[in-house]
């Protein structure tokens, strides 16, 4: 069995893993199950330690808001019932300043209602395309080399391990995002 030697601050260290395990699932004798749980269990261990670097140890820069980043969620357990109408306007009435919640799940893809008035950290998703749906206001999407603006009833999507950074262009923008329920959100330092 291969191991594979990476670094849990290095933030490509997830497709490292992922691949390498879905590499080591292709194999074609079915006796060596041992070995694939194995590999599965170190690398599970990797990943952790990864995760836990990432978010845990992260020092908040100060003057800045609290945004929260915790994507392990069970989708059973979120209250998005069929058949019922959702008031967008009147979920997003708030005076938070970053406001997020799932609003609706089709299939394993869930629905979030977003609101905010200061930028969201840099990020990716390792595991998840993510569209956004302007509703109101403005929304900056910035990428490494690219921004983009988009105005309500205006959609674009990102593809997965894409770093990118959203923000309201003035005060207040409202949009939905569409991704997988499983998504993993993945904070990288761009400086």
């Amino acid at each position: 069995m291969d191991s594979v030697d990476v670094d849990p601050g290095d933030p490509s260290m997830q497709d490292i893993v992922i691949n390498s395990f879905y590499n080591q699932c292709e194999l074609d004798n079915d006796d060596e199950w041992e070995e694939k749980i194995a590999f599965a269990t170190i690398h599970f261990d990797v990943f952790s330690s990864y995760i836990q670097e990432v978010w845990l140890s992260e020092d908040k820069e100060s003057g800045e808001f609290s945004i929260p980043t915790d994507d392990d969620f069970n989708i059973a357990e979120i209250n998005t019932e069929n058949l019922t109408v959702i008031d967008l306007a009147k979920e997003a009435t708030t005076s938070e300043l970053y406001k997020n919640l799932p609003v609706a799940l089709t299939n394993d893809h869930v629905v979030r209602l977003a609101v905010m008035t200061e930028p969201y950290f840099w990020h990716l998703h390792p595991d998840s395309d993510e569209c956004f749906l302007v509703i109101e206001g403005i929304l900056i999407i910035e990428l490494e080399n690219e921004t983009f603006e988009l105005r309500p009833n205006q959609l674009f999507t990102i593809p997965r391990n894409v770093m990118h950074r959203t923000r309201p262009k003035v005060d207040r923008v409202v949009n939905l995002t569409f991704e997988s329920g499983y998504t993993t959100t993945v904070k990288v330092d761009r400086y």
